[in-house]
């Protein structure tokens, strides 16, 4: 980024925070319109009030000389709207929702009168945003407490129903992960009433910010044509607004159960995903003050066991090699707190202030691992306070500033009682084979003893945020809606310590001696000793500093043009190296439309582009540290490495790697290094059916440009033969860039249906997708030099978090859960007679691909040198173009597995009993009511044609991993005051 670029942002940043400006996103909606007579004049100076049961304050506001009025700030509820003006009627309009960051158009026709009589009208509340070319759905808190989604109850089980979203359960405890049109699991921003609760580290949803679902009142998912004021993000933009308190006091408690015994078996000769559950909550609002002060507070407890998914392969192979072995259950003891103060200041001034704790500790062994040796603590605390003020009919502005302490394993005590023998992870291959000098298992079968290391890794996040928003009525062709706006994230730290297990002998790799019988015993054929117990390997401090500059102009009551521009000045420094690993001056801008077809608002089309970052996240800034995203991240500390090649126990090969000094010889930057993005194009039409129904239909294409790319510059290929390296006291030198050789190309067609009234509340979504990659390999893989006409891939195409360095290491390009080309969710709610209620909801989807498939040479192709190399110090290192493995057809989306099917069906029937204002509610839960039993991931292995774990079994048949949850059972109770 150049120093003038600096210059300007800080300049504009500054002038921004000094005009008293605020917040750039709320969990608010707006209902906004014209107020005519009975022959279609305009009425300017009209007074409007809105009020709602779920606030104690009134909101007002009057007409411009258009007639046009916007009721702004709206937290979500059921309105009433009143409109007074001198010579007409009183007209009152009721029943009105407002959703979370909903802009709804209701206008008002007013009839000559006397002011003291009054017009009251209802009729159905308008769900078509009509402002904004954003695609988003709303799920309301009391929608999501009324569906079975999942016997966990976490407020992101409702992510299923987005259109877009792919998502499957985890393989270690049985939350979801969700992703969105080709994005990863920590793509996307997670706020709280506008504030930023999502982890530096990772955003998974639901993993680093959880929350009681009594603390819901509705939550908003922007998944594509987000405005300028919104958070870098390829992801969801998730808005979860809370309940604020009223002057009165009102309250819930709940408790869900579920017994062991209440769990089928969808995994015959295996062990299922069985969960014992019980898990009450609890929630109080009132006054502090009354008409001034306000508090809202809620809490959950959970007591969870969830068994792990093992099949009867694999629980046999643990059995045969783990002495006494008994099938364990992952287990978890967790609490949730969330406090809000909220006080109106005035009539025009308003503010909240809350905290948010979710650090809890939680078993997440893997079914390979023979003993309980993971556990994972994600979360922390998050301090949020937002300042919003009215500055007469024509100026708003808010501020908010934000601070969260989300990482994942505070401390190493954590790992108390999960520490396995103390000494080297064994990992138990069935095969194993020589291959670019080293020899390569064919894929983990069991775990023994151990894990490699263990990872303390906290993260904190700091957020200031303001904007202003300017109305102009009359003049510059049409009205418009100004919005300016600074977004700062000027601290951004991280750090990860990693503990090596067995003193620094961390890994010893083992291959069955007979690979049809376990119980034969093993031999060991690799073993790694890193030259220190512990390793510092990350310490990251980086910002995010924002300004945009967007408008809404109506040059035509029925036509709004937006356009928006963000600068984002990301930077991110690697503290043990002192190293700029990126510095980019990120330029958004956003260009669309919206058009009202019909007088009554009911039909909508609308188109939009733009260019949207990522989420700074750490990973994905610096991936050169162990586990980083790219796959070439590696240990700092110097190496040995010993294998058996002729697979006796002998190890009679010993490679060496140096350890980095504090400039990290091994990694360059490039000062070029561009921010990853997408272009995304949208077109669609949205309609308002009778009966409280909306559709939309809408056709998107998006270009995930300038991943995160390691290149190995070190390396001397001659004419497709690895003859060494350039410096010879080190091995690989990594170039941490962007990738600017290929991009991924996602296109869809997204269907989505929602109804809303007091008795029915329904989503329902599908999405067909395509995707393709376009480009060609990166310098120096050695895919290139061996196989380079396999490049194309139309299936499943790998993640965005990076390429890595090696497309035929036999595992590369393997993670597609988000590489998936049919979803279909719907989620419904009745409230029949009698206070039965009744519930439903529906998910099928596509499998993921596995990958590109390999095969295996029975020995390395000489043309591309011999396995070994001797440098001219007498340094042996091994020659990556010497690997056996192979494409095992002409490109690499041919011939890919695709896993089976996910479908899940569940089901839900309770009653309801109200007493005057009081209400209990009681219900049962079936979850996988069909007991279904698809196998959701492959193997470690499962597209090596020549790996037991091969994803085709002979007979056709697919053999996976992670199996789905089965039938399972839930009692729910609920009682609000």
């Amino acid at each position: 980024m150049t120093q003038h670029a600096r210059v300007v942002l800080a300049s504009l940043a500054v002038t921004l925070c000094a005009s008293n400006a605020v917040a750039q996103i709320a969990a608010e909606g707006t209902i906004r319109g014209y107020v005519k007579d009975e022959q279609g004049g305009v009425l300017p100076g009209v007074t409007l009030t809105a009020t709602t049961p779920a606030r104690s304050t009134a909101f007002t506001a009057r007409t411009d000389a258009d007639g046009f009025y916007r009721l702004i700030n709206l937290p979500p509820g059921i309105y009433t709207i009143v409109s007074e003006l001198a010579g007409f009627s009183r007209f009152e309009r009721t029943g009105l929702e407002v959703r979370a960051e909903l802009n709804i158009q209701v206008d008002i026709t007013m009839k000559l009168g006397s002011v003291t009589e009054s017009i009251q009208v209802s009729g159905e509340t308008p769900m078509l945003e009509v402002q904004k070319t954003v695609q988003a759905v709303n799920i309301s808190g009391d929608f999501q407490r009324s569906l079975p989604l999942s016997s966990r109850r976490e407020w992101s089980d409702s992510l299923a129903l987005t259109p877009g979203i792919m998502s499957r359960s985890t393989d270690q405890f049985g939350g979801d992960v969700y992703f969105l049109r080709g994005t990863e699991n920590e793509n996307h921003v997670i706020q709280i009433d506008g504030g930023d609760v999502g982890s530096f580290e990772q955003n998974w949803p639901g993993f680093f910010a959880r929350l009681n679902t009594e603390a819901i009142s509705d939550t908003q998912v922007k998944t594509a044509g987000v405005d300028a004021a919104s958070p870098l993000a390829v992801g969801m933009v998730v808005n979860i607004a809370t309940p604020s308190g009223t002057n009165r006091l009102k309250g819930s408690t709940a408790a869900v159960y579920t017994a062991k015994a209440w769990n089928g078996d969808n995994n015959p000769g295996g062990t299922p995903v069985a969960a014992r559950v019980f898990q009450p909550d609890v929630a109080v609002g009132g006054p502090i003050a009354r008409d001034r002060a306000w508090f809202f507070a809620s809490m959950r407890y959970t007591d969870r066991t969830v068994g792990v998914s093992r099949d009867a392969t694999l629980l046999g192979n643990l059995t045969a090699l783990v002495a006494n072995f008994q099938p364990f259950d992952n287990k978890g003891h967790l609490k949730y707190y969330f406090v809000k103060g909220t006080t109106q200041f005035s009539s025009n001034h308003q503010m909240y202030v809350y905290l948010q704790r979710d650090v809890n500790a939680e078993d997440s062994s893997f079914q390979v691992d023979g003993g309980n040796f993971e556990v994972s603590a994600p979360g922390g605390s998050a301090y949020v306070a937002r300042l919003t003020s009215v500055w007469g009919s024509t100026m708003t502005t808010r501020f908010l500033a934000g601070y969260n302490t989300k990482g994942l394993n505070p401390s190493f005590s954590v790992f108390e009682n999960h520490l396995g023998t103390g000494g080297p992870s064994r990992p138990v291959h069935q095969t194993a084979f020589p291959s670019a000098g080293i020899v390569q298992g064919s894929g983990r079968i069991a775990v023994l003893d151990n894990i490699a290391s263990r990872n303390i890794t906290p993260a904190s996040k700091l957020t200031f945020s303001a904007d202003m928003t300017y109305f102009h009525a009359g003049g510059w062709a049409g009205s418009h809606e100004i919005q300016v706006g600074t977004y700062l994230q000027p601290r951004l730290k991280a750090q990860n310590t990693i503990y090596y297990s067995g003193d620094g002998f961390a890994l010893e790799e083992m291959v069955l001696r007979d690979p049809a019988n376990p119980a034969a015993g093993t031999i060991p054929f690799h073993r790694r000793f890193y030259s220190a117990p512990t390793e510092d390997s990350q310490r990251l401090l980086a910002h995010d500093n924002a300004v945009y500059l967007q408008d809404s102009w109506k040059p035509a009551t029925r036509l709004t043009i937006t356009g928006g521009l963000r600068l984002d000045w990301v930077k991110n420094t690697n503290q043990i190296y002192d190293l700029v690993t990126l510095d980019d001056f990120i330029v958004g801008p956003r260009i669309g439309g919206t058009y009202i077809l019909t007088a009554d608002q009911k039909d909508v089309v609308h188109t939009s582009w733009g260019r949207v970052g990522d989420v700074p996240n750490s990973a994905y800034l610096d991936p050169t540290s162990p586990g980083g995203t790219t796959g070439g991240g590696t240990s700092k500390l110097a190496l040995r490495d010993e294998y058996s090649t002729r697979l006796d126990g002998v190890f009679d090969r010993v490679l060496l790697t140096p350890a980095a000094s504090r400039t990290n010889p091994n990694l360059r930057t490039d000062p070029d290094r561009r921010w990853p993005f997408v272009d995304e194009f949208i077109a669609g039409y949205r309609r308002q059916l009778p009966g409280q129904v909306s559709l939309d239909v809408s056709f998107l294409r998006r270009n995930y440009k300038h991943r995160p790319a390691l290149v190995e510059v070190n390396g001397i290929y001659d004419i497709g033969v690895f003859r060494g390296y350039k410096d010879e006291s080190l091995n690989d030198i990594f170039l941490l860039t962007d990738n600017q050789w290929s991009s991924f190309v996602y296109q869809g067609v997204e269907l989505t249906a929602t109804k809303r009234t007091t008795k029915a509340q329904l989503i329902t979504t599908y999405t067909r997708a395509w995707q393709h990659i376009d480009g060609t390999w990166q310098p120096n893989d050695p895919a290139s030099f061996i196989q380079p006409t396999a490049f194309s891939n139309d299936r499943g195409l790998g993640t965005i978090r990076g390429a890595g360095t090696n497309s035929l290491s036999g595992t590369a390009d393997t993670r597609n859960p988000m590489w998936e080309k049919h979803q279909f969710r719907t989620g419904l709610t009745y409230a029949a007679p009698w206070g039965v209620q009744v519930g439903t909801s529906l998910s099928i989807q596509s499998g993921p691909y596995s990958g590109p498939i390999v095969t295996r040479l029975t020995a390395p192709d000489p043309r591309f040198g011999p396995p070994t190399v001797t440098l001219s110090n007498g340094r042996v290192v091994s020659n990556p173009l010497a690997t056996a493995i192979r494409f095992a057809y002409g490109d690499r989306g041919e011939g890919q597995i695709k896993a089976p099917n996910l479908r899940i069906v569940n089901l839900r029937l309770g009653r309801n009993f109200v007493f005057g204002t009081r209400r209990f509610e009681a219900a049962f839960d079936t979850f996988n009511l069909l007991n279904a039993g698809t196998d959701q991931q492959f193997l470690n292995g499962g597209n090596q044609l020549y790996s037991s774990n091969y994803a085709r079994r002979p007979d056709g048949s697919f053999l996976g991993v992670n199996r789905q949850p089965p039938r399972s059972g839930q009692l729910t109770v609920r009682y609000v005051f």
